[in-house]
């Protein structure tokens, strides 16, 4: 759900499509994220299925920073990045969504966020080795979020801009109607999931 409203969230500030997908990316692990944008290239794709390059990812991270809407910090090659138990080998960057710029609050429990970290933990091994591992370890990612952030870019952008400074009452309804998008989109996702799962092969 994270996911979905800061998606959603950006693309109405202004984002390229892009850069939705990765602040969806980012805001899926919860409080921080150190995957890297070579990491990240196997869940960003473009509307053909082709997958970004990691320097165009490079630049949208960096143009994200600079509009306030992440936090980037780089992270050199045998530093620990945050939230992770061992250093990286190749670098990467600490990133982490800046929830006040976008005018929502972060919509993971503890409990959520926990999770999120040690799946990332989890994935931290072949991310140190991304460039030596072969074959490549593939992660398994929840249907519903790679079915989010490909659908990104086709969601009708609002004709309107929201400002930066909100009321408390436009920000929780917002924060609501995102969240209710959301969870029908969910709904639909695992709809159409136990339909084909009851069909079987042809």
């Amino acid at each position: 759900m994270a996911a979905d409203i800061v998606g959603r969230a950006l693309l109405d500030q202004g984002a390229t499509n892009l850069q939705a997908k990765l602040g969806a990316f980012v805001a899926s692990y919860g409080d921080t994220c150190f995957r890297s944008d070579v990491a990240a290239q196997d869940t960003l794709k473009r509307s053909d299925g082709r997958k970004y390059h990691r320097e165009s990812i490079g630049r949208a991270r960096r143009m994200m920073a600079r509009r306030g809407w992440i936090q980037s910090t780089r992270v050199y090659p045998q530093q620990v990045p945050k939230g992770a138990k061992h250093p990286t080998t190749h670098g990467t960057t600490d990133k982490s969504i800046v929830w006040k710029t976008l005018g929502l609050r972060n919509p993971m429990s503890r409990g959520e966020k926990r999770e999120r970290r040690k799946e990332q933990q989890r994935q931290e091994r072949p991310l140190s080795a991304e460039s030596s591992y072969t074959p490549r370890r593939r992660v398994a990612l929840e249907p519903s979020f790679v079915a989010l952030v490909g659908g990104i870019g086709s969601m009708p952008e609002p004709s309107t801009r929201a400002g930066l400074a909100r009321p408390t009452e436009r920000v929780a309804r917002r924060q609501a109607d995102l969240e209710d998008k959301a969870a029908q989109a969910r709904k639909a996702l695992e709809a159409w999931a136990r339909e084909n799962e009851e069909r079987g092969p042809p």
